[in-house]
């Protein structure tokens, strides 16, 4: 990460519109510290000699891939993301300005998690205790594989001098559609910071950040988002990789005036996305 050229007074105020928390990291610490006591566990039976250490150890890396899930998926990304993710783009239209790209972390965890299940679930199979049960955790999780990786979407945030750009990128296997949403600043009314659960079904699902936008002309006759409405664009902001409250620090400081608008043009303009410090950011947001 660069050294930033601005100082406080020519950069966004970050704000906790989203409070930083440590929330269910705890949840994975405990789970790995469980992973570390099995695998000792697992290890002691195999210099005994014992049949079931095999079958642990699997049990073992399943949960701790359950761990790294709720720990990168909730908590990590959500402090914030190397500036270095964060690129200058040129557009033909619009001119230079700074492209937050979408989080992978999620689709590879999701891949490396269904092909290291799926292993498990061939080594769950030579089991005598657990031997019924190896070929469907296996299928499962090739099934989860191919729907991963055939059916997908992802948002990338584009910020430019005269606006900014949502874009909408889904794929159906080997046919992929880009959906472009353009903004201008001048045009903004409102912007909403609101959370939102990722299962519409009652109790299911996490709860994670959107950014709700309001703008004079904006008409979405085909909402590309089920959070869209027809004078309310919604920026699943959580999906991004960089910190939310960075982001639409950002995009507040665009809305205010031409002149801040001008640094997005700037080779140093991703550094306008890095977030304090961790500890401080807590403190601001306990306050």
């Amino acid at each position: 990460m660069s050294e930033t050229k601005y100082t406080d007074a020519e950069r966004p105020i970050w704000v906790p519109y989203w409070p930083n928390t440590l929330g269910r990291l705890w949840q994975a610490v405990i789970a790995i510290v469980a992973v570390v006591a099995i695998a000792i566990y697992r290890g002691r039976l195999e210099v005994h000699g014992s049949d079931n250490g095999h079958t642990i150890g699997s049990i073992a890396q399943l949960a701790l891939m359950a761990c790294v899930w709720i720990g990168v998926n909730d908590n990590v990304i959500r402090w914030g993301i190397p500036v270095r993710f964060v690129r200058r783009v040129e557009d033909h239209a619009l001119g230079s300005g700074v492209s937050i790209p979408p989080r992978t972390a999620k689709l590879w965890l999701i891949t490396v998690a269904s092909i290291s299940v799926s292993g498990m679930g061939v080594a769950l199979s030579k089991s005598d205790v657990f031997g019924a049960a190896g070929m469907p955790i296996a299928g499962i999780a090739i099934v989860v594989l191919v729907a991963t990786l055939g059916f997908r979407s992802s948002v990338e945030l584009r910020l430019f001098a005269d606006g900014f750009v949502r874009r909408r990128r889904s794929c159906l296997f080997f046919f992929p559609r880009t959906h472009d949403i353009l903004v201008r600043w001048d045009d903004v009314e409102q912007y909403e910071a609101s959370t939102y659960r990722t299962s519409e079904k009652r109790g299911s699902g996490f709860t994670e950040p959107v950014l709700y936008v309001r703008a004079t002309g904006l008409d979405i006759e085909r909402p590309r988002d089920r959070l869209d409405q027809p004078d309310r664009m919604a920026i699943r902001i959580h999906l991004l990789a960089a910190e939310p409250n960075a982001v639409l620090a950002l995009m507040k400081w665009c809305t205010d005036g031409p002149v801040n608008r001008i640094r997005m043009t700037g080779y140093d303009s991703p550094d306008l996305l890095v977030p304090p410090p961790l500890r401080e950011r807590l403190e601001l947001s306990r306050s």
